[in-house]
């Protein structure tokens, strides 16, 4: 038996999957402060649930988010419960589905995989899947996509075991049934999607190849299949158009959904091929046998294969069923995100672990060897440049230019502590790349990938837990957090001061997911935040943030020096923090940060 036999069997193959990704994505998880937009606006829905203790309608706010199902918010809300409580303004504990949603996603491979291709295979595949930089950076998104790719690869699986006639079809039948109810919970039909053009796709497959399409779907007809289904999501769909007044699916599908097939949504639009070219990176280190797995398949359908599947070619057709159409519909949607194509993921993945079982046992593919390890390097390179000191401070010095409100060399200095930063994962990572490609060029697979797994770790561990948490400029509500403290200017955080703490914060010209999520609900932000000083005593402490790179009508400047004479007129004493600057990469716009505090009377 060799290694590879020994490491895929048993409890400890399901275990080192589990922890590959696992452990890639928990510097992000912990370290990366919440991400604008989406991130920010999940979580946020999902704290206010805790807050209001209402679980059925999604709100932002005062507004009703009729976007995207419950599903995550009710993992989120409990995962907050559970860890810290409704007060708190953490963003990890909303990370925590998502983590074991990416981690259990390459377990989901490995399970669909094996009577596809092989455990050998199998086992290779989900090991590079569960190291791709796509679902170790979803891992640490408190969003949908890694629990999308989780459920959908556990449906898919369960059909694979249909059509490969293994394991009790009714069992399986509905394990595909409450996989894919759960998965409308969380993202809509996106996963009974996928599963249909898998199946769709092989029965017609089949059904051109032998002239029958085969019976092996009809277990899922079995009434308790569907109904099970039906009774996952109907409740809730039901609930939700009750109380929100039938404006949720009027939302969700009249204007999200279709905003997304009818055109680029929200400007995320691209060229034909973009997902192909993201791949380069987002499939790190699986893109290199990307190329071996495409002429694999091809030589394996026709009749070409070393090694024998145990089921034929029929694994290899269900993997492309699975994995080409899907692909396909994602290229030619108008709205483009790279994300989108991750329950392709796991189906490529696998053709990567059979190509590299076939190499393994002899085939010979030494030019789409060579091209997959050019795409390798190429994607390694493009990670290790972005993610290297130099580069950031390139950018940084690009960013300082555009400031109206303040110099150049003001902004630089401020920013010159986030110039450099630790290299020993970059470091590691590089190295590892590098050996990947030197035992791949040797025709080493197995050391190859166990090489390129481990690179993909090290580079993952640089930017996540070095690198983005290291650069507090590109991080504005971080940044607007500082500006806070500067005047004691934190709600809740009066352990921290002497003073009495503001009990919301009104932000002019900055209204970030970020900034409500982790400061609060109840702060406020334009155009919702007065603009004119209270004449209650009672209402002080009062405190701005003042954005004063904000394009908004009037000028901050203007604003400023009205709140200024107000003060003056009312007898308040004005407190004025020091400037705070940062790129607030959702819109590209840079901001300037300063804080102001009124305090009734005299100064404290």
């Amino acid at each position: 038996m060799t290694l590879l036999d020994r490491m895929s069997h048993g409890w400890k193959a399901w275990a080192l999957l589990f922890l590959i990704t696992f452990a890639a994505a928990a510097p992000g998880v912990v370290m990366i402060p919440a991400l604008d937009r989406d991130e920010s606006r999940f979580a946020q829905a999902s704290k206010q649930m805790l807050e209001e203790g209402d679980f059925i309608l999604i709100r932002y706010q005062d507004e009703l988010r009729n976007k995207k199902p419950v599903g995550i918010h009710w993992l989120q809300a409990a995962s907050t419960a559970a860890f810290t409580g409704p007060e708190a303004k953490a963003i990890w504990t909303h990370r925590v589905p998502s983590w074991l949603g990416a981690a259990f996603a390459t377990l989901a491979c490995f399970w669909a995989g094996i009577p596809l291709i092989g455990r050998r295979a199998s086992f290779l595949g989900a090991a590079l899947l569960g190291a791709t930089i796509l679902l170790t950076t979803e891992a640490h998104i408190a969003k949908t996509d890694a629990l999308l790719a989780c459920l959908t690869t556990l449906a898919l699986g369960g059909l694979a075991r249909l059509y490969s006639e293994t394991g009790t079809p009714r069992a399986m039948a509905v394990i595909v049934w409450a996989a894919l109810g759960a998965a409308f919970l969380v993202k809509g039909p996106v996963a009974l999607m996928v599963a249909g053009f898998a199946a769709a796709g092989v029965w017609l497959w089949d059904k051109r190849r032998t002239g029958e399409g085969g019976r092996w779907w009809r277990p899922l007809l079995w009434l308790p299949g569907p109904a099970l289904f039906l009774l996952i999501v109907l409740p809730w769909f039901i609930a939700v158009e009750i109380f929100s007044g039938g404006t949720f699916l009027a939302g969700a599908v009249g204007e999200d959904l279709s905003d997304k097939v009818g055109g680029a949504s929200e400007g995320h639009g691209g060229p034909p091929g973009y997902h192909l070219l993201a791949s380069l990176v987002m499939f790190f280190p699986a893109i290199l046998l990307l190329i071996p797995a495409i002429m694999a398949s091809l030589r394996s359908l026709r009749g070409e294969t070393l090694t024998a599947l145990g089921h034929g070619t029929d694994g290899l057709r269900f993997l492309l069923a699975w994995a080409v159409p899907t692909w396909l519909f994602f290229e030619i949607l108008p709205t483009k995100l790279v994300h989108y194509v991750l329950p392709a993921y796991p189906a490529l993945a696998l053709l990567c672990g059979y190509a590299a079982v076939q190499m393994m046992d002899g085939m010979k593919m030494p030019r789409a060897r060579g091209l997959g390890m050019v795409l390798f390097a190429a994607g390694a390179i493009l990670l290790l440049t972005v993610s290297f000191p130099g580069v950031t401070s390139y950018v940084m010095d690009g960013e300082s230019r555009r400031f109206a409100s303040v110099s150049r060399e003001q902004v630089q200095e401020a920013w010159l502590a986030y110039r450099e930063f630790p290299l020993w994962f970059w470091a590691a990572g590089f190295a590892l790349a590098g050996l990947a490609l030197v035992e791949s060029a040797r025709a080493r697979t197995g050391a190859a990938i166990t090489l390129a797994v481990c690179a993909s770790l090290a580079i993952g561990w640089h930017v996540r837990g070095v690198m983005l948490p290291s650069q507090a400029w590109l991080h504005p509500t971080e940044t607007a957090r500082a500006a806070l403290e500067d005047v004691c200017g934190v709600p809740g955080e009066a352990d921290l001061c002497n003073v009495p703490v503001p009990a919301r914060v009104l932000a002019l010209g900055y209204s970030e997911p970020s900034y409500v999520m982790t400061l609060g609900t109840q702060n406020l932000h334009s155009p919702k935040a007065p603009q004119t000083l209270p004449t209650d005593p009672a209402a002080y402490p009062v405190v701005y943030l003042l954005n004063f790179e904000s394009r908004g009508e009037p000028a901050m400047t203007d604003i400023a020096a009205a709140l200024r004479a107000e003060a003056i007129s009312l007898g308040a004493c004005l407190t004025e923090g020091e400037s705070h600057y940062a790129l607030n990469y959702s819109n590209g716009r840079p901001v300037h940060f300063r804080a102001w505090r009124f305090d009734w009377g005299s100064c404290p």
